[in-house]
């Protein structure tokens, strides 16, 4: 009897010392209790641990376009002082990332699959992402919160998203605002990212037109002829590369465009990662871009960045840098 209670209790811890949860590729993952060591191989996925808490359980990451000694670096220092012996500059290898001793591996579902089987031949359980769109985005939220056990927070952070969002496209039908046409310029003045990219779906969220909806794929080479065919009224830039405002502003040939005689041209910020990657700090650039797109709208975006990075981040920004994301 007592060796049947024994087998009982034993069998009891080993079903709760793991979680079943089905990833985005949809397939079933066995997430083991407790949690310890994780490895990242989907830097998007990296800054969405951070907020939600669970940095202290990555073992081994990439980042999005994050740089050793850069402003964003050291911004990321001061949140998490071992960054330098988790920090990966490039995809790690199968030998690296087993030699972290992972608990779970995350990773792309897009990119990552040969990896993916590669570490479960090793016993490695993987959980394979797509936060590249709005949908995937809080479906991956929601599934990394339940993967580390941490619902409730995962829960606030896609409310956020979810709420914000709602609260711009209320207020842009009720005063019965136009969306202004829209583009959204990479890392040079005529690469554009098409109207299939999360930066597109960032300017409708934020009450704008992508002038490049009809446009397929990734970043695409456009010439000036399209640019002004299409006669963008508002130009955002993205925050890396060296395109910069007065590049386009200083151009006779861009001066015909309306965006640009109206003044209304702008990189977007940057702090951990860049605001237009579909990361947690995106949640933040689609409340800017609305601040950009209908300046008239009440929306308080110095004090909505501070509460943002102070709740999900325990990060207290630099007033210097607010005043740079606010102004």
């Amino acid at each position: 009897m007592r060796k049947v209670l024994a087998l009982c209790l034993a069998f009891s811890l080993s079903a709760t010392a793991q979680v079943a949860v089905v990833d985005q590729a949809d397939r079933t993952v066995v997430v083991p209790r407790p949690l310890e060591r994780v490895v990242s191989l989907y830097g998007v996925a990296t800054m969405y641990l951070y907020a939600l808490g669970q940095q202290g359980k990555l073992v081994l990451g990439t980042y999005v376009g994050l740089k050793p000694d850069s402003p964003s670096w050291e911004a990321f220092l001061s949140l998490d002082p071992a960054l330098p012996q988790k920090y990966s500059r490039h995809k790690p290898s199968l030998e690296e990332i087993l030699a972290r001793e992972p608990d779970l591996v995350v990773a792309n579902s897009a990119i990552d699959q040969e990896e993916a089987a590669g570490l479960e031949g090793f016993g490695v359980p993987v959980l394979l992402l797509y936060a590249e769109d709005v949908a995937g985005v809080k479906e991956a939220v929601s599934l990394l919160g339940e993967a580390f056990g941490v619902p409730e927070r995962a829960g606030r952070l896609r409310a956020y998203f979810e709420e914000r969002v709602e609260a711009i496209a209320g207020l842009v039908a009720e005063r019965g605002l136009a969306r202004p046409r829209t583009l959204f310029v990479g890392s040079q003045p005529l690469r554009v990212a098409s109207g299939e990219m999360y930066q597109s779906a960032m300017i409708e969220l934020a009450g704008g037109t992508s002038v490049t909806a009809g446009l397929p794929g990734y970043w695409q080479d456009v010439n000036v002829e399209q640019v002004l065919l299409w006669d963008p009224e508002v130009i955002f830039i993205a925050p890396y590369g060296k395109v910069y405002p007065q590049d386009l502003m200083g151009d006779p040939v861009w001066g015909a465009v309306t965006a640009v005689k109206a003044g209304r041209v702008y990189k977007m910020p940057r702090v951990f990662s860049p605001w237009d990657v579909p990361t947690p700090e995106s949640f933040l650039g689609v409340l800017w871009m609305a601040a950009k797109l209908h300046p008239e709208l009440p929306l308080d975006l110095a004090e909505e960045v501070r509460a943002f990075y102070r709740e999900f981040y325990d990060y207290q920004l630099p007033d210097e840098l607010l005043a740079g994301i606010a102004g």
